[in-house]
């Protein structure tokens, strides 16, 4: 025969000096397993303070790391687009001195004039300057030592049109003459940058 046990506690009923059962259910303070686990799990959420700095230290920290990686990058991208700028503009030069006579390379007035016009390429390059040094080359037959004196042209932003620097008229005589090209100017980062290129131009050039 199944029995149904009845879960309750044991208490006097003064009235009538006899054990009283009463149900578990129907007491309001009675906790057979103590607090739930919903009640202890809002007894024991939060965060403490030390935590909390801990968040915010790592957060920060990962932010600066962020924010360095962020601007090497943009100062890489705008280096390389500088070099590439520079390569072009000297590639340009290079195209127009070999457009030239021969006696016109050896001039220093002509070379003014080359750089009286800016390159194409030369936008993303801050505080251009620009010198073209005319020298004779040691291969040249008549090349004495000590060396001869080069024809140095330059422009900068401090002048407003090309200067001669030295001067050798002498040069049209030669045979054999090396020209050198070099730009330099203040990179993204504030570094200055420089990029060179030299040539050699002797009798029988493209414009002669």
């Amino acid at each position: 025969m199944n029995q149904t046990r009845f879960l309750g506690y044991y208490g006097i009923d003064r009235a009538a000096n006899e054990p009283l059962l009463v149900p578990m259910a129907l007491h309001p303070t009675f906790h057979p397993r103590g607090p739930t686990l919903t009640e202890a799990s809002r007894k024991q959420s939060g965060f403490t303070l030390a935590e909390v700095l801990v968040s915010v230290s790592v957060c920060v920290l990962f932010g600066m790391a962020a924010f360095q990686t962020n601007q090497r990058l943009l100062v890489a991208l705008k280096s390389q687009k500088e070099t590439t700028a520079a390569i072009m503009a000297l590639q340009e030069r290079k195209e127009t001195l070999r457009a030239m006579a021969f006696s016109e390379i050896a001039t220093g007035d002509d070379l003014k004039n080359v750089l009286l016009h800016p390159t194409g390429s030369e936008s993303p390059l801050a505080n251009l300057a620009e010198t073209i040094t005319v020298s004779v080359d040691p291969n040249d037959a008549a090349y004495t030592s000590p060396s001869p004196t080069p024809t140095v042209i330059r422009r900068d932003l401090q002048h407003s049109g090309p200067q001669k620097v030295t001067e050798n008229t002498n040069l049209p005589n030669y045979n054999l003459l090396r020209v050198d090209i070099l730009l330099t100017w203040t990179s993204a980062n504030g570094r200055p940058r420089s990029r060179q290129s030299s040539e050699l131009f002797g009798h029988g050039n493209i414009g002669q």
